[in-house]
């Protein structure tokens, strides 16, 4: 006879399927899993539902997750007239109305950080928990000097040209040339090859490099504008104090300046992305007890409806700042990135 949490295991690993849905801005293709509260999971660059099933099956075991392809990016049909945060924040409010949830939480990760803090803007009357592993809010956070964010830019505008873009496609499409180009890639963005850019690119679609270009110009501009008043909303952020991609200490200053309640676990990986995605025994072994830990002060306080779509209520404020440290124990938790 398994324990609750193996048992859990057991049939959340099990119970997933994947659908389309339509909504007026975008065909969404759509992984679900779990019960309870909904959380929808934004995603990040070139993320497809394979890559991220097993963090939603674990997510699943405290909520009804919904997991999409961004428009663009995978069977995820692209937006009419480009790529924007503001559209994908609006269509996160379409999400949520097609499967009959008034309220839900909200989770994001890497440059799904700035599509969550917009989304947040957009619907912060409607979110009950924000969720953020480690985001990108914004140019201020990355670790580039000026003059390195001014040819960034600038790299990144002369890629929007049609003719630039075309160019682009074929070189990334060529067996030949690949791997040139991503070491140019890494090169220029300082990326790390944790991230598989080479088995990527080759079958990265023309109208997904279009998405990815609004994408670099949304991380190269964005500095999210601070409201009179922090928000009361509990945000739950977990990060490497190592990232490579992302200063850690200016994330979380951008978080402080945003909400009033802010929940850290401080990670201490070399890398943003893992070289591969971790497995549902790995998360559960790593992180349950302190998602659960998290999540434990609103279940006391009675916010959890698991099998209500229409009534839930927004959290209480979780008081006082809580920060766990899990830097000297990097050996036996993986990275949620």
């Amino acid at each position: 006879m398994g324990t609750a949490k193996e048992t859990a295991m057991i049939s959340q690993s099990e119970l997933c399927k994947t659908h389309f849905v339509d909504l007026p801005l975008a065909r969404l293709h759509v992984l679900e899993t779990g019960e309870g509260e909904p959380l929808i999971m934004v995603p990040a660059t070139i993320s497809e539902l394979e890559e991220w099933r097993t963090l939603a099956q674990f997510m699943g075991q405290w909520f009804h997750v919904y997991f999409f392809e961004l428009p663009g990016h995978g069977a995820s049909n692209p937006f009419e007239g480009g790529f924007s945060s503001h559209k994908v924040a609006e269509l996160v409010g379409q999400l949520a109305d097609r499967m009959g949830h008034q309220r839900f939480n909200l989770m994001g990760f890497s440059f799904g950080g700035i599509l969550s803090m917009r989304t947040f803007k957009l619907l912060s009357h409607r979110i009950d928990r924000l969720i953020l592993i480690a985001p990108c809010l914004g140019y201020r956070a990355l670790p580039f000097s000026s003059l390195r964010l001014s040819l960034l830019r600038k790299a990144n505008q002369l890629l929007g040209r049609p003719a630039v873009q075309n160019w682009f496609v074929n070189l990334i499409h060529n067996p030949r040339t690949v791997a040139w180009m991503v070491k140019t890639l890494q090169a220029l963005g300082q990326l790390e090859d944790t991230i598989p850019l080479q088995e990527k690119l080759p079958r990265t679609r023309a109208e997904t490099i279009a998405v990815l270009n609004a994408q670099v110009n949304e991380i190269l501009t964005t500095d999210f504008e601070v409201e009179p008043e922090k928000s009361e909303t509990p945000c739950y952020f977990a990060m490497s104090v190592h990232d490579p991609l992302l200063q850690f200490d200016v994330t979380r200053e951008i978080l402080d300046h945003h909400f009033a309640n802010v929940s850290t676990v401080k990670l201490s990986y070399p890398f943003h992305q893992p070289p591969a995605p971790f497995t549902f025994e790995e998360l559960n072994g790593g992180f349950h007890e302190t998602v659960n830990a998290f999540l434990q002060p609103l279940v006391q306080q009675g916010v959890r409806h698991a099998n209500s779509k229409d009534n839930l209520r927004r959290p209480d404020r979780l008081h006082g700042d809580r920060s766990l440290d899990l830097l000297g124990t990097a050996d036996r938790l993986p990275a949620l990135v």
